[in-house]
């Protein structure tokens, strides 16, 4: 007899008891040996939102299952690099079992609504079966044509399953933790013990998911692939620095994101639009174009997007030089672009970020120093005049010598 093997895909940010029954009720409905939890990597649907590391996500999903002996879960997803797509995964799984495996791919019924819009959609109906999950109020007269077509054109399996507590989400267990709400009896005790431990979601951003899908889409569309990575990763150790230190992670999160917003402007582009918005560079930044982007990031962000928040505004103006007397905000987005993981794993910068992830003040003096020597000793060149009066500014921030 064939194996039947159901998959229970998904970002699991967190795992929630919504998950938990689905998979207990796909498991007796249809019979399978085993139901295989599937975190994804990099979810291809999901690469404009920040996302909780792979490691703690999927150590939640073997917390939450670990009761289950029906349950497994697989790091297939989470140890692909680049992109992760179904089909991919599927594939995988049909050489791992056997080609005479049947899989049901258990997922929302909204996404049978798009589904053709999934890396080789046509193939993924040959492969396995679709389990569409409905809530029991959820309308599948909406989605009956949408089936019947597929299944016409494409000889797609479709099966609707409805499931009381599917209406869980995960972004609303996010919101409860980060508003100090309780979310017992919304996760296994296990998990929560875990987000308490960790404080996961203590820092989540508290923008709306279209303004922070917009904000990185503009963001994209001005830099270059390069710079849009290197900003990307900007924007995780930002993130990760202000969980740690409980700093607002919504104005980090612009912070980074625009940082270099203005980096590519040509040195007309620069002059042109320094003359409209009134951008006011000093005696070093004017001989000096490289330096100019950080003050037009902050005019543009302000003008274009009406954010006028002084503290979000100067973390991308002196992102590069620095001041004296700057707020935690603005350390982090100065730190962060220092320190991104893009910048590679030496032993040095491994050692900045831990010291920045205990302490932002002896982190800053660490980081100062270290760039004051790169630019003057490494390429022999000139560094802002403010580079000594940061130094002096933490320097009681330093470890002593033993």
């Amino acid at each position: 007899m064939n194996k039947r093997l159901a998959i229970m895909g998904g970002t699991f940010d967190p795992i929630h008891m919504g998950h938990l029954v689905t998979a207990e009720a796909v498991y007796n409905k249809f019979r399978v040996d085993e139901v295989l939890f599937v975190p994804t990597g990099s979810p291809a649907h999901k690469q404009n939102q920040e996302v909780t590391s792979k490691l703690h996500r999927f150590i939640m999903v073997e917390l939450a299952i670990s009761d289950n002996p029906n349950f497994r879960a697989s790091k297939m997803e989470i140890d692909r690099e680049g992109i992760t797509y179904t089909i991919d995964t599927i594939k995988a799984l049909k050489q791992l079992y056997g080609a005479d495996t049947e899989i049901f791919f258990i997922t929302g019924a909204d996404a049978i609504g798009s589904i053709l819009k999934w890396k080789d959609a046509e193939e993924l109906f040959k492969l396995c079966c679709f389990v569409a999950v409905t809530r029991p109020d959820y309308n599948t007269c909406a989605l009956l044509d949408q089936v019947k077509m597929l299944q016409k054109n494409y000889e797609a399996n479709i099966q609707f399953l409805e499931v009381p507590s599917f209406a869980i989400s995960s972004s609303d267990i996010r919101t409860r933790v980060q508003n100090k709400i309780s979310v017992q009896y919304l996760v296994p005790k296990s998990v929560e013990n875990y987000i308490k431990k960790y404080q996961l979601y203590e820092g989540a951003t508290m923008l709306d998911k279209e303004t922070m899908i917009k904000m990185d889409n503009y963001v994209k569309e001005k830099l270059s692939p390069k710079r849009y990575f290197h900003t990307k990763g900007v924007v995780q150790m930002g993130l990760e620095l202000a969980l740690v230190h409980k700093i607002d992670s919504d104005k980090v999160f612009i912070g980074t994101l625009f940082h270099d917003i203005a980096k590519e402007l040509s040195s007309e582009t620069m002059l042109e639009l320094g003359t409209k918005y009134n951008v006011e560079w000093d005696s070093f930044e004017q001989q000096h174009h490289h330096l100019k982007h950080g003050k037009m990031g902050g005019a543009l962000l302000k003008e274009q997007w009406g954010i006028s928040d002084e503290e979000i505004l100067n973390s991308i103006r002196y992102h590069t030089i620095g001041r004296e007397q700057m707020t935690d905000v603005e350390k982090i987005v100065y730190l962060a672009d220092f320190l991104e993981h893009g910048r590679g794993h030496s032993e040095e910068l491994e050692m900045l970020r831990a010291v920045c992830l205990q302490d932002l003040n002896r982190g800053m003096y660490e980081v100062v120093r270290t760039s004051k020597h790169f630019v003057t000793v490494i390429k022999n060149q000139a560094m802002h005049p403010i580079t000594d009066k940061l130094l002096e500014e933490y320097e009681i921030y330093r470890k002593p010598k033993i």
